[in-house]
């Protein structure tokens, strides 16, 4: 008995580790019809997958935005909101949303709350695409942000005001996605 635990602890071990590079792929009513490889995941049109994107305020109108690292296949390089990402399988969109935030920026201890849910996609010119389920999840946070040069190349916080009147292709596309979803836009508003 003693001699089969290694291999239980190998076998759980091997199996978070391949979840780690795993999305959740779901149909269009958000229900779980499988996984794949991250990088597959987003090949060609992308498979419908699910997402989160973190908007964080700091109490005073400002938005806390990131410049994702050169070394994304998504957007390299372009600003974001606060952070985003894919739920891995046996993940909750809110863990996720957590896990995030703490990987991108090293931020922790903040409550997030989530306002909505939307489907878009969005090819790119490498060959990549999103095709996502994203829920969008907004909270209140003044401290200090810790970029991870892996996934960001810089952050910054910037008025609300100022950040949604610069869209036009200075942002990842989701960015401005949700910013025309007029549910998701107004609570945004409200939230700053």
């Amino acid at each position: 008995m003693i001699d089969n635990q290694p291999t239980k602890t190998t076998t759980i071990s091997r199996t978070f580790s391949q979840n780690l590079d795993q999305v959740v792929l779901v149909d269009k009513h958000d229900r779980v019809i499988g996984q794949a490889d991250k990088i597959e995941a987003h090949r060609g049109s992308g498979q419908l997958h699910r997402a989160i994107s973190v908007f964080l305020f700091d109490g005073g109108g400002n938005l806390l935005i990131q410049q994702r690292s050169e070394k994304k296949i998504i957007a390299p390089l372009k600003w974001a909101n606060t952070c985003c990402g894919n739920v891995r399988p046996g993940e909750k969109y809110e863990e996720c949303a957590y896990r995030r935030l703490q990987e991108e920026l090293g931020v922790e201890a903040v409550e997030l709350k989530p306002i909505g849910k939307f489907q878009y996609q969005f090819g790119f010119d490498n060959g990549f695409a999103e095709n996502e389920i994203d829920v969008v999840f907004v909270g209140v946070y003044s401290g200090r942000a810790v970029p991870n040069p892996a996934e960001v190349k810089s952050c910054a916080w910037m008025l609300f005001d100022d950040f949604r009147h610069q869209l036009n292709g200075k942002y990842a596309p989701w960015v401005e996605i949700i910013f025309y979803h007029e549910n998701i836009y107004q609570i945004l508003i409200q939230c700053q």
